[in-house]
Formats: C-alpha cells, structure tokens, sequence
C-alpha cells in the first residue's frame, strides 16, 4: 500500500521537576495520561464534570464535533473498537524518585485529525505539572516542546520561556517511514536470511481468541499492529480499509517470521481509574525476542513495523503500553 493516508505529529515534552516526582515506573504512562485528561476535563469540557449525583451529563452531537476531550479521552460511542487519536510514550528508566531540578521527557503523538487540538495538550500539560503526577502529586515545569522527524530532524516549537506556539511545520507521513526502511534496507543487500530484534519496552498487552497472549508470537503481534494501524488510518486520515488480499498476504508473509530467541518476561502492572474508582491491569509484556526471515518477507514487513514504532500496539496505548523499537 504506497499510499496509505496515516499521517501524525510526534511531540517531545521536555520538563523540570520542581518537587519529588514519583512517576510509578511501568505506571509513569498511566500516571501521565491520568493527569492530562483530568486537566482537559476540567479546563475544557463542562460535560465531562460530573452533576451533583455523580453523573456526567449526556453531550449534545454538536459539541462532541468540536471537543477535543470528547472526541479525544472521554468515551467512545464503542468502547474497545475505536481508537483514541492521540498515544503517549512515557519517559523510561527512570529512579524511583525524580529531584528538584532533574529532567525527564515524555511524548505525545497526535494522529491525522487530532493534530489540529495540538494546542489544547500544549495547553495542558503546564497544567499538569502544577496540580502534579503520581504518588503524592509530584510537580514539573514544562521546558520546551520538540516535534521530531523519523530522519532525526527536531524542530521546537514552543522555546523555554516562549508564550507563542510555533506549529509544526511538516507531518510525518508514509512516504517519511518507506524512507527510513529503504535506508535500512541498503544494509542488507546480498542476505538472503536475517535477524532482527523487538524491544518491548513498555508492556505489550495483546488479546487474541479473548486470551491475553503472554509469549511474543510474531503473526498476532503483527495481526493486531495491522489492525491498529488501518482502524487510525479510517477513523483519523480518511482512509479505506485494506483490500483482503493484502491483509492475507502480509499475514501470510508473518507467518513465515520465526521466534529464535525470548528474552521477555510478563510483568504485572497494577492501574486504577480516578473517575470509576475500580482497579483495573495494564500487565504485558516487556523484553527483547529476536526473529528471522528472508530479506525479502522484512521488506514488506517492515513499513508496518516502523509504523508500530510510532504509534505503538496493544491495549492501553493511550497510558503509554505498547512502546516497542526495532534493532535492525
């Protein structure tokens, strides 16, 4: 498919503890995306508030069309079917507890037409930092925003002590990922077999035949990245859903993907929601598995992959699960 329509803004948050900040490791994602849809509630929507009863009030469609927090976080009209326009890629290996004057980053990646409510997450994450993340409310000073480019290429647009938003020039498209796999291609001329590996950095959770898959098995793995990324590329780009013929054929070219070695492990991950007050489970996956296949099966294959890279797979990416990188 060398036109798939899926395009996307990638924006690198970068911030200053000013308190101890208690991120919640594997739960930093959840913490996080906690925060900034608590803030986009209360700033933006007087529906997602709730009435004296308990109850948020039933929005009028009108508003729903123009609200970023109910066209972006509040709940879907189907649940578990549609996507959330918007993932968050949490800052990794970080202490336990962040100091006063220590850094981190976090990312936010806006997907075809949620890249027009940049402003209102631009908006909200200094808001985010002064009521505070995670365990006992830990507050940060946001520094600059970056919006970054597959080639490496960093754009700021919006500078430490800037109160002007520079929007982002250029989107990420898939002319941009066919780019970076043609570049990496070039090193693999005269292979006719190769290995590559999969960092699953944050937990993978995936459900296949409504079981929690707990081992790396490429073909469902890339079954439900494929899935993902045409279900983005319908909702957020305007675009078609793939013929079956594609769809069989690349599930055919991931069946010929071999496991050749796991290093992963299950990790369980307890979360919570403010707003339902039930405990809820972000567990997955995390590790590295190392795959084989002929050349020519990754060069078909590895335009998806890329794209997984940018937009993440499984459950929960909205809290920041499903980060994996590619080592080619």
């Amino acid at each position: 498919m060398a036109d798939f329509p899926l395009t996307l803004t990638r924006l690198r948050f970068e911030c200053v503890v000013e308190t101890p900040l208690r991120l919640g490791g594997m739960r930093a994602g959840n913490n996080l995306r906690g925060a900034l849809v608590d803030v986009m509630r209360r700033a933006t929507c007087p529906y997602s508030v709730p009435t004296v009863a308990g109850v948020s009030p039933i929005p009028d469609p009108e508003h729903v069309a123009t609200c970023p927090v109910c066209w972006l976080v509040a709940a879907n009209e189907k649940p578990g079917v549609e996507r959330r326009g918007y993932v968050l890629t949490p800052p990794l290996y970080l202490p336990e507890t962040l100091k006063p004057g220590q850094r981190f980053a976090f990312h936010l990646t806006l997907v075809g037409e949620a890249q027009r409510y940049l402003p209102y997450f631009v908006l909200a994450v200094p808001e985010m930092g002064i009521t505070g993340v995670g365990s006992g409310r830990g507050r940060f000073r946001l520094r600059r925003i970056v919006s970054e480019t597959l080639d490496g290429i960093e754009e700021e647009i919006l500078g430490e002590g800037d109160t002007v938003l520079h929007p982002p020039k250029y989107s990420l498209t898939h002319a941009d990922v066919l780019e970076r796999v043609e570049r990496a291609l070039q090193t693999w001329k005269g292979q006719g077999m190769r290995e590559l590996n999969i960092v699953f950095l944050t937990p993978l959770r995936l459900v296949w035949n409504d079981q929690l898959v707990k081992a790396p098995d490429f073909a469902i793995f890339f079954a439900r990245l494929l899935e993902r990324l045409d279900e983005l590329a319908i909702q957020f780009s305007g675009g078609e859903r793939r013929s079956y013929e594609e769809r069989a054929h690349l599930h055919h070219l991931a069946s010929q993907v071999r496991l050749i070695e796991n290093d992963t492990r299950w990790t369980e991950v307890p979360s919570g929601s403010s707003r339902t007050g039930r405990p809820t489970w972000i567990s997955g996956l995390v590790g590295t598995a190392r795959y084989g296949a002929p050349v020519g099966v990754w060069r078909e294959l590895l335009p998806w992959l890329v794209w997984g890279e940018l937009v993440q797979v499984g459950k929960d990416t909205v809290k920041g699960n499903g980060v994996f990188r590619l080592v080619l």
